[in-house]
């Protein structure tokens, strides 16, 4: 099993933007006080989704918007705590 945290921040803003996205909604369940235990299967499909979900943010001349940055934050401080 895996395990990070996340900010307040962090889970209302995936709360908010991917409220219907099955494997947001999974790792969301997982949630005690701010920390998130996953198998490593979930863990590699939720940073692949935090990934693609981030390059759909980009406006449409491929810059990151404020959407991307936030998601490449939650993306980044979820790798770096668990490896």
């Amino acid at each position: 099993m895996i395990r990070f945290n996340l900010t307040e921040e962090q889970i209302a803003f995936l709360k908010e933007i991917f409220h219907e996205e099955e494997i947001v909604q999974k790792v969301l369940k997982s949630e005690e006080d701010f920390a998130f235990l996953v198998d490593v299967d979930t863990k590699i499909d939720f940073m692949d989704f935090l990934e693609d979900a981030a390059v759909d943010f980009m406006d449409k001349e491929q810059e990151a918007t404020a959407k991307t940055r936030r998601l490449e934050e939650i993306r980044d401080s979820i790798y770096y705590q668990t490896n």
